[in-house]
């Protein structure tokens, strides 16, 4: 809720420490800062009588009918506030290699990028994002969505990394806390295309560090569609560790894959399942698998 700490912040300074609320959702300082960023709302003066329904960074939310006061009030026709918005971290999805896709890769590609929004939405804002080295193809399929964005185009890169699979050290939560852009192939890869982000960094000319997130010293498991990448990047910023955040990214198909792999090797399917946090499901389908390719099995080949 990197918008929202900035929000409460500027509402502090300003001696605003309640509101009345209607129609918004929590968390309210994050929602709210969206309206104030996508839609141009701002603060309505008045005098307005509810209950307090929530507390988020020492601003009260008031709502409905009640005894407690609040004399301001977000609203569409609202008087605008000066609002500085965090201008980092900002993720870079730079689509150079937009045409070596098929078209239902484009496809894929393109509902990626909207989902990345609505992850940044959670955090952040458009104005954290940025489509470079876009085309008319691209533009035309991502306009035919409807959805509503302020995202910026062709930013560069400043004091930046390349996250790439293949890159040549490991992202640790040090560095993505210290590091304010991060550029992210736009990649969909249905048929093992290996190296495409070390490629379109050298199209391109991005002259940064390329580094790589593992868990564990491995990729196996990492999630690696763009929207869960930047939920990563950000959980980590918000204080999560790497590992953490890896893990509460992970679909079930990635967890069955890591927890087969890693039971394949060292036989703990109990202790994987544990820090990996996988259900019985997913540890059941492993250890049948297991179980039937194991040496005393008739199965494991001779």
């Amino acid at each position: 809720m990197i918008l929202g700490r900035s929000l409460a912040k500027q509402f502090l300074e300003m001696g605003i420490d309640s509101l009345y609320v209607r129609g918004l959702k929590k968390p309210f300082l994050q929602h709210l800062g969206l309206k104030l960023a996508l839609y141009n709302w701002g603060i309505k003066r008045g005098i307005f009588y509810g209950n307090i329904i929530s507390e988020e960074l020492g601003i009260h939310f008031l709502s409905g009918r009640g005894l407690e006061l609040a004399t301001n009030s977000p609203h569409p026709q609202g008087e605008k506030i000066p609002f500085e918005f965090p201008e980092f971290p900002v993720f870079i999805i730079d689509l150079a290699l937009w045409d070596r896709h098929s078209p239902d890769e484009k496809t894929k590609l393109v509902m990626q990028i909207l989902m990345s929004i609505s992850t940044l939405r959670k955090y952040l804002w458009d104005y954290n994002l940025s489509l470079n080295n876009t085309s008319k193809e691209f533009e035309e399929m991502f306009n035919e969505m409807g959805f509503f964005n302020r995202v910026r185009r062709n930013v560069s890169p400043i004091h930046g990394v390349v996250l790439d699979p293949y890159g040549d050290e490991d992202a640790t939560e040090g560095l993505i806390r210290s590091v304010d852009t991060f550029v992210l192939g736009g990649i969909v890869d249905d048929s093992g295309w290996r190296y495409a982000t070390r490629e379109l960094a050298d199209k391109v000319g991005y002259n940064l560090k390329r580094v790589r997130i593992s868990l564990r010293g491995s990729r196996v498991g990492v999630p690696d569609r763009l929207n869960k990448i930047m939920s990563i990047i950000l959980r980590v910023k918000e204080g999560e560790s790497l590992e953490e955040s890896i893990i509460g990214e992970q679909s079930n198909a990635d967890k069955f894959t890591r927890l087969l792999r890693d039971t394949t090797m060292n036989g703990d399917l109990e202790g994987n399942a544990r820090w990996l946090k996988a259900g019985d499901r997913i540890k059941e389908r492993v250890r049948k698998i297991v179980n039937r390719t194991r040496p005393e099995s008739s199965s494991y080949p001779q």
